[in-house]
């Protein structure tokens, strides 16, 4: 009985928590991935980002984005707390608002990108320790998959 106890305890303390993007985000992150796309192949992916909480208590990131063959660009990420497990925000290169749902440890996101208008769907799933992710997104146009990127994010500091 007491080997059984010993070891729910641990795999409690090993099992992730829930997702708190405030916290997850807040300092110096990054990611580093592939992406990807339909009749172009793929791509190496890495940002660096810094995230904090602005006076109004909206989470603020601000993140460079290298692709493999394109000039890095800069994104601005602000997202608030519109319910217990709901936010809502913006993105610089998002066509509309961001909508966002923390199921567990996965923070899942949804918006249009400015990029022809392609639908983007972002699962980030925290992993056990709570100072890595993993960052999956779903590119689709008209319905259809166009590319995926599949990433790592980890916290600096």
């Amino acid at each position: 009985m007491a080997l059984s106890a010993l070891a729910a305890l641990l795999l409690a303390l090993q099992a992730p928590a829930a997702f708190a993007p405030e916290q997850f985000f807040v300092g110096r992150i990054e990611g580093q991935g592939v992406v990807h796309v339909l009749l172009s192949g793929r791509r190496a992916v890495r940002d660096r980002s810094r995230g904090h909480i602005d006076r109004g208590g909206a989470l603020v990131i601000d993140q460079i984005v290298e692709e493999e063959g394109k000039p890095a660009r800069r994104r601005v990420w602000r997202l608030v707390r519109s319910g217990a497990d709901r936010f809502t925000g913006t993105i610089s290169d998002a066509r509309g608002p961001v909508t966002g749902r923390v199921l567990g440890n996965v923070l899942h996101l949804s918006y249009r990108s400015v990029e022809g208008g392609v639908w983007v769907e972002q699962w980030i799933t925290l992993l056990p320790g709570g100072r890595t992710a993993r960052n999956r997104m779903a590119f689709s146009r008209f319905g259809l998959a166009v590319a995926t990127l599949e990433s790592t994010i980890r916290r600096v500091d």
